[in-house]
């Protein structure tokens, strides 16, 4: 009986130690194939946005399960990146929202014939003058109207709720051009923390953890950011330091690496609402929409491809029988048409944006 005991012990030790020298040779040989990926995977964000309106509000407002900016308002955003030790300030500009809080000069008309053009921070023109007013301004044939459907950080599935939002809002959907990058593939639906909003709309209630912030006075500026990015820098340590006490993450940082791969990977080919809502758009308006894929600043520094995000949408709407244009050879966008430190275009770029998507409208018409 001991001999029996003593054989299942021997058995059971050997198989912990055969796991435990597999981990080791896994993380090994893993860290020659991702330690780039992982060495870049710092989690902390270098840049810093503001908003501000005219009369002080939050620039932004929740509706139901998404967001929008607030109506009929004059909007001030400015970007800040660290650069080093500096901070730099990539962009400042200002821009007007209609009476549902989208980015254009124009109300949208209830029951009257549309045309939206659906898509995240590059359509909605993040960074500059917004291109969107080019095309108001040449719709001179007023038998369908423009509704700017373009707002930063959202992805497909945003976009669905965005349409039918609209839509009960008695706005006449007729055509439909979807204007979006790779990473939109993979982004969930959001909308405000009340406590980002309560930030938005009282400086003195920012934390400094919010990601979206009021700006302060022009001399105040660069201060209060200042003060974000000290705030930032001890948040960040702490939470490194808080990895570091974590056994597996601080002992086996590539193969905690590849599981997180792999779990997204799933999320995104599995389990993503962004697949369901192109099938669901596509389905809806036939021939009378059009996806454009825009290629992202890194997609255009490697070899001017999608990334596999893009890939993975292409297939899905070619699968759901939209049409699509492959923005990356027709729009001729360049790395020179992007911001330095920011990832969204410039105004040429933005320039360029809008001649593929008015391009596209007359397709529609």
């Amino acid at each position: 009986m001991p001999t029996f005991q003593n054989s299942i012990i021997k058995n059971i030790l050997i198989a912990i130690v055969s796991v435990v020298i597999g981990l080791v040779l896994f993380e090994v040989l893993a860290g020659f194939f991702i330690g780039k990926e992982l060495s870049n995977d710092h989690g902390r964000s270098r840049r810093y946005m503001l908003f501000s309106t005219a009369d002080g509000a939050p620039a932004f407002r929740n509706q139901e399960k998404i967001f929008s900016y607030q109506p009929n308002s004059n909007i001030r955003p400015a970007a800040y990146y660290e650069n080093g030790d500096q901070l730099v300030k990539e962009y400042d500009y200002e821009f007007k929202t209609n009476n549902f809080g989208l980015v254009q000069r124009l109300d949208a008309v209830k029951d009257y014939p549309s045309i939206l053009v659906l898509g995240d921070s590059f359509t909605e023109g993040q960074g500059a003058t917004p291109w969107f007013y080019s095309l108001e301004e040449g719709n001179g044939n007023k038998r369908m109207q423009l509704i700017n459907g373009g707002l930063l950080g959202t992805g497909f599935a945003q976009w669905r709720l965005l349409h039918d939002h609209l839509e009960a809002s008695e706005i006449r959907i007729n055509k439909v051009i979807v204007s979006f990058i790779s990473d939109d593939y993979q982004r969930v639906i959001w909308n405000f923390p009340e406590r980002v909003l309560n930030c938005l709309g009282d400086i003195e209630k920012c934390k400094g953890d919010e990601g979206y912030f009021p700006r302060p006075t022009a001399s105040d500026e660069k201060t209060f950011v200042g003060k974000l990015k000290n705030f930032r820098d001890a948040e960040y340590a702490n939470k490194q330091a808080i990895r570091e006490h974590r056994f597996f993450r601080r002992h086996f940082p590539n193969i905690h690496f590849i599981w997180g791969y792999i779990k997204k990977e799933y999320k995104i080919r599995f389990r993503n609402s962004n697949s369901a809502a192109i099938e669901y758009l596509s389905k809806k308006y036939g021939k009378n929409i059009i996806f454009i894929h825009i290629p992202q600043k890194e997609e255009l520094e490697n070899s001017n491809t999608p990334n596999h995000l893009g890939q993975l949408a292409r297939e899905k709407i070619n699968s759901s029988g939209a049409k699509l244009i492959d923005g990356f050879n027709i729009c001729g966008l360049k790395s020179a048409d992007y911001f330095i430190n920011d990832p969204h275009p410039n105004s040429m770029g933005y320039k360029k944006i809008a001649k593929c998507v008015d391009k596209t409208i007359k397709e529609l018409e």
